[in-house]
């Protein structure tokens, strides 16, 4: 770290790391989590079909495998959105088949451990990890799935912030001795205050806090986090998009299951251009959310989609 950040980590503890919401740890960080070396292509794979299990593997095997991520023996994290109390087929939650599957092709690379988990606006996850389906399939496909501790977090000072310069993070999410890999796993959705919610909205459930504060200049402070969080891959579900009413949904009818405009699955180690594809299936430019703006200036991936190599499968 340089000096600047170090004073600015020193001034987050002097605040008082144990007066923030869900922080209950005092603990003295670990190293940061770096981004994991790998040989995975650095452009954007769209596959297309019926099997949700299918595309994803897929699209990750078009990018080159995931034992070209995974090395043998190491710790995987995989964070996708089961942060409501939903069922698949409402759109809320990341599909539980996409899931099961970046398990399985963790597990088959050689992870020790592959564990999944999200931090649920609920103090209570167990329904929203059993109604989304995501706790029993990833189960099933070697995973462990824990709740969030609540002494897990961290106050870590957010370098170059525009926004918020220091947040709790859960230890999983960014310290490298407990994750090698983390792999993210959002669903493409509409929101209220974000407008959509896709893979770099989703880092708010690897972040403690009282969260509702993050709202107001929501954009720019969604860059911020993610200036923390080395996410190594980006793996998108649109396989059923919710469209209008979320981040919650509950309406079948706001929930795009059609060829035209959804059974996706979205694949890049920039998590930024995967946002930028999202966008596309709502009809908007990538420009027009701020989100993706902001994370493109702090240097976190390319908005530009006629820059990124974009290959699109049909599966």
């Amino acid at each position: 770290m340089s000096r600047r950040t170090l004073l600015k980590y020193g001034v987050a503890l002097s605040a008082g790391l144990c007066g923030v919401s869900q922080l209950r740890s005092c603990k003295r960080p670990g190293r940061l989590k770096a981004f994991k070396p790998n040989e995975l292509d650095k452009g954007l794979v769209v596959a297309r079909g019926e099997d949700a299990a299918a595309l994803t593997r897929e699209a990750v095997q078009a990018l080159g495998g995931m034992d070209r991520l995974v090395s043998r023996g190491d710790r995987v994290l995989v964070k996708p959105n089961m942060a409501w109390n939903s069922a698949p087929q409402y759109g809320a939650n990341t599909n539980p088949q996409v899931v099961a599957e970046i398990v399985r092709m963790c597990v088959e690379a050689g992870a020790r451990t592959v564990t999944v988990l999200d931090n649920t606006p609920s103090d209570n996850p167990a329904p929203a990890y059993e109604a989304s389906g995501i706790a029993e399939a990833a189960r099933e496909a070697g995973a462990r799935v824990p709740f969030v501790r609540p002494d897990g977090f961290h106050m870590l000072p957010i370098p170059d912030a525009e926004a918020v310069t220091a947040w709790p993070f859960y230890e999983r999410v960014v310290f490298a001795d407990l994750c090698d890999v983390l792999i993210n796993v959002p669903v493409a959705k509409n929101h209220s205050t974000s407008r959509l919610t896709m893979g770099l909205k989703n880092v708010f459930g690897m972040v403690g806090g009282r969260r509702g504060e993050l709202h107001p200049d929501i954009h720019r402070k969604i860059a911020d986090l993610n200036r923390v969080v080395r996410i190594d891959l980006t793996v998108l579900d649109a396989y059923r998009v919710l469209r209008r009413h979320g981040p919650s949904g509950g309406r079948l009818e706001d929930v795009d299951n059609s060829r035209e405009g959804a059974r996706r699955v979205v694949a890049s180690v920039d998590r930024v251009a995967v946002d930028a594809y999202g966008a596309t299936l709502f009809g908007m430019a990538p420009g027009e959310l701020g989100f993706i703006k902001a994370s493109h200036a702090a240097g976190l991936g390319e908005m530009d989609l006629s820059r990124v190599g974009v290959v699109e499968l049909t599966v």
